[in-house]
């Protein structure tokens, strides 16, 4: 979903001026410059979808129209992560810092790009001790090869830290697209992960060992559909998604394992 400079007091007035409400107001004329996106959501109850909804986002974009300033709100919609977004002077994302609510920093990712802008590093360190390191190496197409992930955890209940490491070997097609994944966790021989790919190189078919996921996608590499299935190929939940003009997801609806709608979460766009 998944997947941390701007001027703080100007998107604070912003925030205030745009946000609040999380209505764009339709009278406005559809040139008009996008500052940001409020994304609720809202429950199915009996097959039926409520009407007041509950925040659940908020992206304030800076003057170049790129993230610049994450909200991410709980079940009641209470703020519990902020996240502040910096960029070079070409655009590269070099880092990002979250925030928790009282405004301690909770964990801070940083990126490092190769003089060609190739993504060679990504560090993210929790302010716990904990770490994700991402390491990434090209071939002379500036093909993404071989990643080496790094990670070190701290577990609550059991008191204690684990640390793993995982290697990702990739090919492509003379298309230049992937079209096969072999991984090593953990020292351990590397194994062809089990995924397929459509000629474009999009993620089709996902082989998790005791579930699979499958994913369908427009003509324009939007996915609109993925289906999360347990071993005996029984649905167990499907997200559907709808994107506007401009390729951004609008509505995002979760179903149940009888293929019921249970939430969905629905973006609207904020102009100036």
């Amino acid at each position: 979903m998944i997947n941390p400079k701007i001027n703080t007091g100007s998107l604070f007035i912003l925030i205030i001026i745009f946000v609040l409400s999380c209505t764009p107001d339709n009278n406005q004329l559809s040139t008009k410059t996008y500052v940001g996106s409020c994304t609720k959501k809202f429950k199915h109850v009996d097959g039926i979808l409520d009407s007041i909804g509950v925040l659940f986002e908020q992206i304030f974009y800076d003057n170049q129209g790129r993230d610049s300033v994450v909200e991410n709100y709980d079940s009641d919609g209470k703020l519990y992560l902020k996240t502040f977004l910096f960029y070079d002077s070409i655009g590269n994302k070099i880092k990002y810092v979250d925030y928790k609510p009282d405004g301690k920093v909770e964990a801070t990712t940083e990126f490092i790009y190769s003089d060609d802008n190739l993504l060679l590093e990504r560090n993210r360190k929790h302010v716990n001790g904990g770490y994700n390191k991402g390491q990434f190496i090209y071939n002379d197409k500036e093909e993404r090869i071989k990643e080496i992930w790094t990670s070190k955890w701290y577990i609550d209940h059991t008191g204690e830290w684990y640390s793993s490491e995982n290697i990702l070997l990739r090919t492509y097609n003379d298309a230049g697209y992937c079209i096969g994944v072999k991984e090593s966790a953990d020292g351990k021989p590397f194994k062809d992960k089990k995924t397929v790919f459509d000629s474009l190189g999009h993620i089709i078919f996902e082989d998790w060992g005791d579930n699979y996921q499958k994913y369908t996608y427009d003509k324009n590499g939007n996915e609109i559909e993925h289906i999360y299935l347990d071993r005996n190929y029984t649905l167990v939940w499907r997200w559907v998604s709808i994107y506007d003009t401009n390729n951004v997801r609008i509505e995002y609806t979760k179903y149940n394992s009888l293929n019921e709608p249970v939430e969905m979460l629905k973006k609207e766009m904020i102009y100036k």
